[in-house]
């Protein structure tokens, strides 16, 4: 039996909706697609996050516009989507 996970993008996670209730709500299979590419985004942003440990023995480390660019463009993207769905008022 597949333990049953508190994310709900997990793909380990039996269909909530049956085919009918997608094709009835407009809203359910767009839903379905969102959790999915979360998923992957998730996966891809760990990666990167993996990846820069690289970093740590580069020598320019400390200077390094990549890295800086990207810890930046993540950052923003987290607050504008925190700020979009409300997630920063309690």
């Amino acid at each position: 039996m597949t333990p049953i996970s508190d994310d709900p993008s997990s793909r380990n996670l039996p269909p909530i909706f049956t085919n009918n209730s997608i094709l009835a709500c407009p809203i359910l299979l767009e839903a379905q697609h969102t959790l999915e590419k979360a998923h992957d985004l998730r996966k891809a942003l760990r990666n990167l996050s993996r990846s820069t440990r690289r970093c740590l023995t580069c020598s320019e480390n400390k200077n390094c516009p990549s890295i800086r660019y990207f810890d930046h463009a993540v950052d923003l993207a987290v607050q504008k989507l925190t700020r979009e769905w409300g997630l920063d008022q309690d």
